[in-house]
């Protein structure tokens, strides 16, 4: 039985736990799972030697590392997509976002402005920067390590105009905390992140930490994606 390493961004965890545990039933394999942010990842792949056997990350992550060697002759393939979501205290009202000035008024109107430091924060960092009122808020932005903080932080806040943002299933996965998934942003200023799995080079377990990545990019393993929001 193999033990296998995982490193993955935290935006598609219910699908990769969903994932991995078909994949751990019919195979017998163990499969550990490590999650931190793109940023993160980023870091690491370039500092560190060994990192895991696989790993998940946006494309980005993947793309600009491609001429350096680092992922021997792997390349990475896509799992699926996410979009940029808005969420509010659950109870809240909800306010509109169907339109770019419908929540360029909610972001003016609202008590504060929530997101995290990771690689989707900073688009939503530019998304406000882009509606013109960066400026105008900046007072009221609070950004935190990860998103799970940055949720919590929402749900505590009181007089129900906050606006939290981030990947939709990362937003998702915190609901328990009192938080509500409100939609995505409209088309136009929103963002679509394509996530992708590589096999290392420095896998322990090569011909095991490869069909964990089959399986990940298979039908299989992107229908248990696809159950949790990831499109």
């Amino acid at each position: 039985m193999a033990r296998i390493r995982v490193l993955s961004a935290p935006a598609i965890r219910q699908g990769m736990e969903a994932a991995v545990e078909s994949f751990e039933a019919e195979t017998g394999h163990e499969v550990v799972l490590e999650y931190t942010t793109g940023p993160n990842i980023a870091k690491r792949l370039d500092t560190e030697r060994d990192v895991a056997d696989v790993v998940l990350a946006p494309e980005g992550v993947f793309r600009s590392r491609a001429a350096s060697g680092r992922f021997g002759n792997d390349r990475p393939v896509a799992v699926g997509s996410v979009e940029a979501g808005v969420a509010i205290k659950t109870g809240a009202p909800v306010p509109d976002i169907s339109t770019a000035g419908a929540v360029r008024e909610a972001l003016r109107r609202a008590e504060a402005v929530v997101f995290n430091k990771a690689s989707s924060g900073d688009f939503i960092a530019e998304m406000i920067k882009g509606l013109g009122v960066a400026d105008e808020i900046a007072a009221r932005v609070r950004r935190f390590e990860d998103g799970r903080e940055a949720m919590e932080f929402l749900a505590r806040t009181e007089g129900g105009t906050a606006l939290g943002f981030g990947q939709s299933t990362g937003l998702k996965v915190h609901e328990p905390l009192g938080i509500t998934v409100i939609g995505p942003l409209p088309a136009d200023i929103g963002n679509v992140t394509v996530y992708a799995a590589i096999l290392m080079p420095e896998a322990g377990w090569p011909e095991a930490a490869e069909a964990l990545v089959a399986h990940l990019t298979g039908e299989a393993g992107r229908a248990r994606f696809h159950e949790t929001g990831v499109m």
